[in-house]
Order: C-alpha cells, then sequence, then structure tokens
C-alpha cells in the first residue's frame, strides 16, 4: 500500500518556500523509508570509514584530555581535504537529507579541534605558534568558491541560490561571476555583510536591466539593446568602487571574468589582487557585454592622483562567460581554491549538460546520454578547429573561435546547481523580470540549491573554520601591536634598556 506520511512529506518537500520546511520533510521521508539505519551503519565501500572513525577517535579523545602538542601534531599532519574520500558524491545519493553521521561526527569534532586551538591558551603553544599553525594548516587544506555562470535574466536564478547558502551561513568568502553571475557576484562583493540580506530582498533590488535601441541606434552602435539601461541598473544595485575598496568594504572576494573584444589578448579575472584599481560597475559591464546585444566596454580604474581614467583606452572587453565562464585555474592559484561549487544558468550550456549531480545514481540511459551529448561536443570542437586550421575565413574566424572556446570550457563543478529547462525560461531570458517573476525565479534558485545544502555544510565546515581562527588570532595580533605602540612612553635613565619578550 502507498505510504501516505511518504507521499505528505514528499508533497512537503515540492511546497516547501523556506529550508527549514523542506529540512523536516526531507528527514521525515528519511525515517519513513528506512534511510536512518543506513546513515548510523558506518560501513560503506563510498569511503573509507575505519580511516575516518579511528581519527576522529584519536582528535576526540587528544581535545578531551586537552593534550595540545598531540592535538597539533595530528591535525598539521593528517588534516587534508577530502581525508579517506569523505567528499565522494556517492555518499549523498542514498538519503533526502545528509548522508553517514560519521562523516559529520568528523567534521564537526575537527571543527571543534581547532577552534580549542585557537582559544585555548598553552604554555607550549604560543600566540605566534598557533597563527603560523593556522596559516599553514589553512593553505594546505584549500578552501571553497561560489561560481556563478553567465545566463541573462535566468541569473535570478543564482540570488536564490546566493540567498540559500546565505541564510544557512554556507557562502563562501570566494565568489566569481561572468555575465550574469557577475552582476550578483558584483552587488554581494560591494557590500557590507549586514546589507546581504536586504539585498537578497526582491523588493529591493532593481532587475530592469534590458532596453531596446532605436533602430537608428542599432546601426550606430552595432549592438540591439541600451548599455545606458544596464549602467542605471548597476547603479542602483551597487556603489561605485573599486576592487580593493569592495573587498574592504565587504570582506568578500569578488571575481569578474571578462573576454578581449579584440585579438592577442587572453581573457582576464579581475579582482582585488589582480587590478586592484579597477573600478567594479564597468568590470560587470564589460561581462555582461553579449556580442550583438552589447557594445564592448571600456574598463575604468582610479589613477596615482585618485581620479578616475580609461584603464588601456585602446582595449575593449565584452562577455566573461565567452572564454573563461568559471575560472577554475585561476582560482586554484590566486585564492588557494580546491572545492568548487557552481550555479550553471548559461542557456546555451544547461540543455547540453546533464542536470543529474554526481551524487545521484546513473541509469543506463542516463548514462548513454551523457556519452551522446559528450561525443557530440567532441565532434563539434574538432570540425571547428578542422575549418578554423584548414580554410581561409575571414570574417567567420572569430564567431568560430568563439565556438570554439564555448565547446572546450568545462562547465562543471565539485557540488552542481542547475535550473529546470522550459520553453517558459528561456521566452524570459532577455526580457526585464516583474516583481512575480523574480520571486519565480529566486524560489527555483532556492529549492534547486536545499538538496545540496548539508553536502555543501560538511564539505566547507573545516575549511571556513580555519579561515576564522586565522582572521581571529591575526586581529589579536593587530591589537597587542596597536596596544604596544600605544601606551605612553616614560622617561628612560640614561644607560636603561626595554626589553619586551616576544612570542
Amino acid at each position: 500500500m502507498p505510504d501516505r506520511i511518504a507521499a505528505e512529506a514528499r508533497s512537503a518537500m515540492a511546497q516547501a518556500t523556506d529550508y527549514r520546511s523542506w529540512a523536516a520533510a526531507a528527514e521525515e521521508l528519511d525515517r519513513r523509508q528506512g534511510l536512518d539505519d543506513w546513515k548510523d551503519d558506518e560501513v560503506s565501500e563510498d569511503y573509507d570509514w575505519r580511516l575516518v572513525r579511528s581519527r576522529l577517535r584519536q582528535i576526540r579523545q587528544y581535545r578531551q584530555a586537552g593534550d595540545v602538542p598531540k592535538l597539533v601534531y595530528h591535525l598539521r599532519q593528517g588534516l587534508h581535504w577530502n581525508l579517506g574520500n569523505t567528499g565522494n558524491p556517492q555518499l549523498y545519493a542514498q538519503a533526502h537529507f545528509g548522508t553517514k553521521r560519521l562523516v559529520r561526527e568528523y567534521v564537526t569534532e575537527v571543527s571543534e579541534a581547532l577552534q580549542f586551538l585557537c582559544t585555548h591558551e598553552s604554555p607550549g603553544f604560543s600566540r605566534a605558534q598557533r597563527l603560523r599553525f593556522f596559516h599553514e594548516t589553512a593553505l594546505s587544506y584549500g578552501r571553497s568558491a561560489l561560481m556563478l555562470s553567465g545566463g541573462a535574466t535566468l541569473g535570478l536564478f543564482h540570488v536564490g541560490v546566493v540567498r540559500a547558502l546565505y541564510r544557512e551561513k554556507l557562502l563562501p568568502i570566494v565568489m566569481s561571476g561572468s555575465s550574469a553571475g557577475s552582476v550578483v557576484t558584483g552587488i554581494v562583493g560591494s557590500r557590507a555583510p549586514h546589507e546581504v540580506e536586504s539585498l537578497l530582498d526582491p523588493d529591493n533590488a532593481y532587475y530592469h536591466f534590458w532596453r531596446v535601441l532605436p533602430f537608428r541606434q542599432m546601426l550606430k552602435t552595432r549592438a540591439v539593446m541600451d548599455q545606458d539601461q544596464v549602467r542605471i541598473a548597476l547603479s542602483h544595485n551597487m556603489p561605485d568602487l573599486t576592487f580593493e575598496e569592495a573587498y574592504k568594504l565587504s570582506g568578500r572576494i569578488a571575481n569578474i571574468t571578462v573576454s578581449p573584444a579584440g585579438s592577442n589578448q587572453p581573457p582576464r579575472l579581475l579582482n582585488y589582487l589582480t587590478f586592484p584599481y579597477l573600478y567594479l560597475r564597468e568590470a560587470v559591464m564589460a561581462s555582461c557585454a553579449v556580442p550583438l546585444l552589447f557594445p564592448p566596454v571600456q574598463l575604468m580604474t582610479r589613477d596615482e592622483d585618485g581620479r578616475r581614467a580609461p584603464y588601456m583606452p585602446l582595449l575593449r572587453w565584452n562577455d566573461g562567460s565567452l572564454k573563461s565562464d568559471l575560472p577554475t585555474i585561476r582560482l586554484r592559484r590566486l585564492h588557494n581554491v580546491n572545492h568548487f561549487i557552481v550555479s550553471q544558468t548559461n542557456p546555451h550550456v544547461i540543455p547540453f549538460v546533464s542536470r543529474r549531480g554526481p551524487e545521484e545514481k546513473q541509469s543506463v540511459l542516463s548514462s548513454a546520454r551523457a556519452y551522446a551529448r559528450s561525443t557530440v561536443r567532441g565532434q563539434a570542437k574538432s570540425l571547428i578547429d578542422l575549418a578554423r586550421s584548414a580554410l581561409p575565413l575571414g570574417p567567420l574566424a572569430r564567431p568560430l573561435e568563439t565556438a570554439s572556446s564555448i565547446l572546450d570550457q568545462n562547465y562543471r563543478g565539485n557540488i552542481n546547481i542547475f535550473p529546470e529547462v522550459s520553453l517558459w525560461r528561456y521566452i524570459n531570458v532577455t526580457s526585464n523580470p516583474n516583481l512575480e517573476t523574480v520571486k519565480r525565479f529566486m524560489l527555483e534558485g532556492e529549492r534547486a540549491a536545499w538538496p545540496r545544502i548539508e553536502m555543501i555544510r560538511n564539505q566547507t565546515l573545516i575549511s571556513t573554520t580555519l579561515d576564522a581562527c586565522v582572521d581571529r588570532l591575526e586581529q589579536e595580533a593587530h591589537g597587542v601591536e596597536q596596544a604596544l605602540t600605544e601606551l605612553p612612553q616614560m622617561p628612560k635613565k640614561p644607560g636603561l634598556r626595554v626589553v619586551r619578550t616576544r612570542d
């Protein structure tokens, strides 16, 4: 007989408007299907449960005993991302909510042990030693990034994803965005932390980015859409700051991708490290400048006198998703990222990539479809590259180069969040949404993110704890240094030296 309670739980998951309601229904469904027993059972071929259990007991024992030297030694030597394959997506294939309790207990215990070391004063573990330990361990362990693709109006889906992560305190410090994703990244990355919640409220944002140009203006600008309307929308949503100023204000590392409008230039990843004095608004405008729809954009910078000036006046830039939708390699090198959460809404991508998560079991039919997609994509790129190298293309050279670049990119990360594919979404891809449409897109983004929340929580807890400990210890060190410099200077007797102890 059908399980009425299980059916009600499924219905509650589908109709939930907040994560807590969805999670409660998902947990109830797991209970009805007997999956709590699977969670309690440590044994699985999908990870090295013996190693994880041994490490958990060892770390817990040292923390509870207050044995700082042994805890430091074993964490420094054995704390690595994906220990025992705990990051295996298959561990999240069985239950609707969460995974093996052993995995959750392990990452929680490690987080508590790190907080203990960060706050515990020990004679053999000075402040300087603590700071060095956390710096080195954080560098060794790595961190996560949220990557937001292009997608025009479909990019409103990203807002829902960001809101779901932010409300669960899971929004990574490192964010990247291209095209529509750059708008969301720029907005979140240029506001103080306490402002983010209000920015994600659909009633508080301005979403009118589109205005079709009169025909004469189209001929003059060689574009269909009015770029001034984009500028107006961005001015409503984000302050006029440089990347460096935005980072200092928000504490988040906003990365914006742009593609060159001309030849002999690589795509660029713009952030406070690579281009600290560039203005964020123009960077976002450039990343949104889809060829034919918008003209390419000149970037602006703050010069050595503090004035706004063109950056490399002869260069123009356009849509970042054309050549670098998801800049994984640059994020690895610049920000020590080794774990990528991807929200993918690019209209030319989502029909051709499997929306099935890596944690979901593949059927023979879905595997065959994935193989067919991969084969068609590879053959198309080979034909385009053959044409580029063997034929005199003339005006077709640039479009074929862009097509090859689009086909050559990897559009997936460690955790992937996709919208549904529907005609309604494509109809609205270049239209100004009304408030009802905005709310619908955002809720879809949230609902798509909720099944990934516990996976994200487990896979990011240790790295966020390490970052928080480093920040705390650095602030304490800065406070001590500042206090010492502000002490009143007492008159010294001749020949008297003041010696300060140093950690």
